[in-house]
């Protein structure tokens, strides 16, 4: 990809991350009860309010504009004492990790796998945590 082409990637990814005006949420999390609730290889789905997800959201006819995978705490990662316990992918910085309570102020479900062995659910967020700092993928140059 071409200098420019990144350039203007990058700036339309900035656009795009920026939140929208007028973003309430139907119905906020309850921070204690969704910490509660959650164990490794739930999927959260997120009410975004960023431009991006009001695209997401007119495209798929959904409430929900993002999700993160809930591993339990990564090691070596914390913020402001908080531990990252979700995994996820975000424009213009690939999969990272977070802390749950960069959502509580969102409208959030949780999805949980159905018939998945403890040794799976483990696969999974092993294969999520060991992909933290990639990049998200983009065109390929021939």
């Amino acid at each position: 990809m071409s200098w420019a082409q990144d350039r203007i990637g990058r700036m339309l990814a900035r656009y795009l991350e920026k939140p929208a005006t007028g973003y309430e949420p139907f119905t906020p999390s309850n921070p204690d009860a969704l910490a509660r609730a959650l164990k490794p290889g739930d999927v959260l789905l997120v009410e975004g309010n960023n431009h991006i997800a009001g695209v997401i959201k007119y495209l798929t006819q959904s409430t929900w504009s993002h999700a993160a995978l809930y591993v339990g705490p990564v090691a070596g990662k914390t913020e402001n004492g908080e531990p990252h316990v979700l995994i996820e992918a975000e424009i213009g910085q690939g999969v990272i990790s977070a802390p749950l309570s960069k959502y509580f102020k969102f409208h959030t479900r949780v999805c949980r796998p159905v018939g998945l062995s403890c040794d799976d659910l483990q696969k999974v967020c092993r294969y999520a945590i060991d992909r933290i700092g990639l990049a998200i993928a983009s065109d390929p140059d021939p």
